[in-house]
Order: C-alpha cells, then structure tokens, then sequence
C-alpha cells in the first residue's frame, strides 16, 4: 500500500502544501483550536483529510527541520517509586495539554546509567530535560546545559548555575517532623535515611538535627543511614529498632515511605507495635498511614505543584524567558495528622 503524502492531503484538500503543513504542525491552543494562521473551517477539512486518508506526520523529519519537537525528558531514580510516579503522572497530563510528548526513564542512582540516559534524550532531540538527579549525575547534567539542554532539578540539587530548579524545602520538613514529636511529650527521638547523599535526604537530616540541638537534646540525637539495597535495608532496620528498644527511643523520623514500609516490617519481625513501643513520623502518602488508628503523622510534598511548576519552568527556559533570580523554586511541606478514609485531614500548625 502507497504511503499517504503531504502532497496527497493538499490535493485531495484543494490547498497548499505549506498550508498543509501550517495545519499538521500546529498545537492546539487552550481554547481547543489549533494555533496556526489558518481559517478554522479550512484547517478542519485538512484535519478530515488527513484523518481520512491516513496520513501521518513525520515526526523527526519536522524536528530536524524546526528545531522542535515538541517532546521532553523526565529522569528520576525509579519510576516504580510512588513519589515519582505521581510527579510523572502529572508532568505527562500537563504536558499533553500543551502538545508535548514526554519520555520518561530511571537512572536507578546510578550516575553512569544517568549519563548514558542524558546522551539518549539528546539524541531524541528533546527541548529539555526534568531531572531529579542521583549523587555523582553533576558532570551529565552540566553536558546537557553545555550544549543547550534546558534542564530543570526536581526534588534534589546538584551544584551548577545553568539549572533550574523546582525543590522543596526539605530542612523545614525536618525541623516540623521533630517538633511535632517534641509537642507529643518526645525527647528520645531518632532518624533512619539512606547513605545515599542525595540532598532531599540530607536536609530532612539537617532539620532533626537542628531540631533536636535547638531544643536542647544534642546527645540525644541518633541518625541511623543504612544500605538502599531493599534487603540490606530491612536487616539494617530490624537491627536498629531491635537495639533501640533497649536504648529507650521513643520515636522515629523516617523520611521516606520505602523507610516507613521496611519499619513496619521491622514492627512485626520484633513483635512491636504502634504507638506502645515507638511512634513515628513519616513522610509522603500511603494508604498503610490511613488504616492505622490513630492515624500515622505524615509529611506531604505537593507532587502536583513539583510537576506543574517544573514543566512550566522548563518551557519558560526552553523560550529563554526565565532571569537568573527566577530560576530556582523551593515549596513548602506539610504536616498531616488526619488520614483520607472518612476523616478530613488536618495540617499541623506550630
């Protein structure tokens, strides 16, 4: 069968190939209609045509020969992840509105796996990159800003001055986990995280550190970083919560929800419960929060606005049209006390 034209729909339409082409390029505007200097009744019977023949747009042949293709790339560290996937569910639903196809992948933190994903999604000729970047990933991101990648940081920082970034103030997050413990009666409070590095981790660390110093219990502070290894990483909590019971730790601080799963697993494999032996504070949604009573305390970064704020950053510096002292956003978390099954929830004020 003879592949459908270019020139076939303009000769079937009764147009030029030009405005043809005006038509097949063309993004659809916030108000439904495409975005082209084109009378709306004539763009809509090359649509028909087009549509009627079979005609496909030759995607990479209309990038090289704009420049655009209307496509970008979101790298996070596991798409598994619920708190990416969220991100990136929302990304692709904005993105689509704008007539943006994204490509989405997962360095798995491991830099040379990132770097080689950079060099892909060059190669793909997309108009920016969404990175949420792993430790050791700064010299492949500054080679995508070097040769005119717009890149855009979400959820961790790298150092550089060509990024954008779209981060949330992850100290605080710290410092309002700890006093809402220190509000409960706590003083015997711990942290779990990762040895991984990555800057969302260590300012959670830096805020209950701070926390624990400012209230007066330095030598009572115990930061706990064990393997990110799924196995490793439940044996290292086993062990720390088997040995905390015997120090008298009251509470934990866990900053990410893989971190609460694995202590939940911890809770059973040791025979303890919530809230006789520990409580704990832990971060992101998870059903599991909802369905214990009382429900767990949670902090909750606004996933929605990280993705709508990064795509609309990154199409901003894809347009050139974003200053320096605009180009890093920093949101706020909040403290949840109530869960989503039949309660409203209540946000923690200090």
């Amino acid at each position: 069968m003879k592949k459908v034209t270019i020139r076939d729909v303009a000769r079937e339409a009764g147009v030029s190939v030009t405005l043809v082409s005006f038509v097949m390029n063309a993004k659809m505007g916030k108000d439904g209609r495409l975005d082209c200097p084109v009378n709306p009744n004539t763009a809509a019977r090359v649509l028909e045509v087009a549509k009627r023949l079979g005609y496909r747009r030759n995607n990479a042949a209309a990038s090289l020969r704009s420049g655009k293709s209307h496509s970008v790339a979101v790298i996070v560290s596991d798409l598994a992840n619920p708190f990416f996937a969220e991100i990136c569910r929302n990304i692709e639903n904005i993105a689509y509105k704008d007539g943006y196809t994204v490509i989405f992948a997962s360095s798995e933190e491991n830099p040379e796996k990132l770097a080689h994903l950079v060099e892909t999604m060059v190669g793909y000729n997309v108009e920016g990159l969404i990175v949420a970047p792993c430790l050791g990933g700064e010299k492949a991101l500054e080679r995508a800003t070097n040769i005119g990648i717009p890149t855009v940081l979400i959820d961790r920082d790298v150092p550089g001055d060509g990024f954008g970034r779209v981060l949330v103030d992850n100290v605080d997050a710290g410092v309002m986990a700890t006093k809402y413990l220190f509000h409960q009666g706590f003083g015997k409070i711990e942290m779990l995280s990762y040895k991984l590095g990555v800057t969302s981790l260590t300012d959670r660390e830096f805020g209950y550190t701070k926390a624990m110093e400012d209230a007066g219990l330095k030598n009572e502070t115990r930061l706990h970083r064990i393997d990110y290894d799924a196995d490793a990483a439940k044996r290292g909590v086993i062990e720390v919560f088997r040995d905390a019971v015997k120090r008298g730790t009251e509470a934990f601080i866990l900053p990410t929800k893989k971190l609460a799963m694995y202590s939940f697993n911890a809770l059973n494999v040791l025979g303890l419960n919530l809230p006789n032996d520990f409580s704990f504070v832990c971060f992101d949604e998870s059903d599991i929060y909802d369905l214990k009573k009382p429900v767990i305390p949670h902090v909750v970064q606004p996933l929605a606005e990280i993705a709508e704020k990064s795509f609309n950053l990154l199409q901003r510096m894809v347009n050139g049209e974003v200053p320096e002292d605009e180009k890093t956003v920093t949101l706020k978390a909040k403290l949840v006390l109530g869960g989503r099954f039949g309660v409203q929830p209540t946000e923690a004020t200090f």
